[in-house]
């Protein structure tokens, strides 16, 4: 079987798109939250409303992008996916940028505006943008060391640039000028960075010919493939939990230490560290275990790594466990390097051995159709909680109800999300024997369009 190695070109190339990837969607979900709930104080009952509305077009706008990437006439506009990446991406900055700057700082209702619109907006063009990007890996090897390793080095290329910074931004106030003039060279340099990607990039010429389904047909074809909605699923519980970490930093940071600043740049520093050591086991592990196994494995001690420290913290004088239990499971979510670059991206290649074309478009629209409604149900989740719990909004000073529920949204809730999350993991078909099978029957595929191909030139 072809190994389908990827040239140093192609590897360095594509995961240049890793750095706006990082910069732009993560100090998204780090500072909009802080800005329109805590500094802007928009009503709970607005920003709930605001988050329901984002849900919907969050979840709407995937499967019609992802069809629209899919059946792009390449003949007509040179690619089907790097032509979006290419004038996409400036938009998508810029729309990154509205985000930042305020339209009223005590009128509710044009916050909520504000607020509302400008996420939408945000969103829809990171869809296009990162749903074509994301489209390329697949195309490109069918590997899944070489996929993973690909991952790999987009997120190491992310963390490179995004440390610097988040630990300048985390702490920042989002409603000051020097916030927002770093808001403009991180959309600067992201812009940069995906046109690079456009210029070193390719798209395999033997999938360009694919009879990609009707829009309905194609819907109905994905959503029958079992170990797809398995992985969705998974994947929904993991958008969950993670719709409840990096967000809401400036509230945990009221556990973490007496100084809050401090404790953004240690939580940075485990999160990035000991998060991407976990990676390296984890890709390491994949080997000899296989990725179902890991994911099960660690999931099962994450959770009670989880669920013990929440009981512990809530003993009075223990909350220096607070920082032991972040740790660990920090190191025992390593298996999230698996999660769309290859456990996904699985489901695409089982397609087609199925039906012989290749839709990754239309997949990973669906896959964001279902999971990212969790975007903002966990939002939703930690709003009620943290109302329930009397926590007041811009104040650093808390009663104890609310620094329980904060205790909550750090260990008990991700606790709940990571194990229902791996009952779908148990259930994955694709796995030992039957994912060799299907990896020969696809490797037959690619040579028959290769072939085809070569016949034509």
């Amino acid at each position: 079987m072809s190994t389908e190695k990827l040239t140093k070109k192609q590897l360095i190339g594509y995961s240049l798109g890793g750095i706006p990837a990082g910069l732009l969607i993560y100090i998204f979900n780090l500072k909009y939250i802080e800005l329109f709930f805590d500094d802007l104080q928009l009503l709970p009952i607005l920003f709930i409303i605001g988050q329901v509305i984002y849900m919907t077009i969050n979840a709407l706008n995937d499967p019609l992008l992802g069809q629209l990437s899919d059946r792009t006439n390449r003949e007509k506009w040179g690619s089907r996916r790097l032509i979006y990446i290419k004038y996409g991406g400036p938009i998508w900055a810029i729309t990154f940028l509205l985000v930042w700057f305020p339209w009223s700082f005590d009128n509710q209702l044009i916050i909520f505006i504000h607020y509302t619109l400008s996420i939408c907006l945000f969103d829809t063009l990171f869809t296009l943008v990162i749903l074509c990007w994301m489209a390329l890996l697949p195309e490109m090897t069918m590997d899944i060391k070489e996929r993973n390793k690909a991952n790999f080095f987009v997120l190491v290329f992310g963390m490179i640039f995004v440390i610097p910074f988040y630990l300048i931004v985390g702490p920042m106030v989002t409603t000051t000028s020097i916030f927002r003039i770093f808001m403009v060279l991180i959309a600067i340099i992201s812009t940069i960075f995906l046109i690079i990607v456009v210029v070193v990039s390719e798209e395999k010429p033997e999938f360009q010919k694919d009879e990609v389904f009707t829009f309905w047909t194609s819907i109905k074809e994905t959503v029958k493939s079992k170990s797809f909605l398995l992985f969705i699923g998974y994947n929904f519980m993991g958008s969950l939990t993670g719709s409840i970490g990096l967000s809401y930093l400036f509230v945990y940071s009221l556990i973490l230490g007496p100084n809050p600043g401090t404790a953004t740049v240690l939580y940075f520093i485990v999160f990035i560290f000991i998060g991407y050591s976990a990676y390296i086991v984890c890709m390491k592990l994949q080997s000899k275990w296989g990725m179902r196994t890991v994911i099960l494995r660690f999931g099962v001690v994450r959770t009670l790594i989880l669920l013990g420290t929440f009981i512990i913290i809530l003993i009075p004088g223990l909350n220096f466990f607070i920082w032991i239990g972040f740790i660990l499971n920090t190191f025992f979510a390593g298996y999230g390097v698996y999660t769309i670059g290859a456990l996904m991206y699985l489901s695409v290649d089982e397609d087609e051995v199925k039906h012989g074309i290749r839709r990754e478009g239309m997949f990973l629209g669906i896959n964001a159709l279902l999971t990212k409604p969790a975007s903002s149900i966990g939002p939703i989740i930690a709003t009620f909680v943290l109302v329930a719990f009397g926590y007041i909004q811009g104040s650093e000073t808390q009663p104890d109800s609310a620094l329980i529920g904060i205790k909550m949204l750090f260990f008990l809730w991700p606790a709940i999300f990571t194990a229902v999350s791996l009952i779908f993991i148990y259930f994955y078909p694709l796995h030992g024997e039957k994912l060799m099978d299907m990896r020969r029957k696809m490797e037959e595929i690619h040579q028959q369009k290769r072939e085809k191909l070569e016949k034509k030139l």
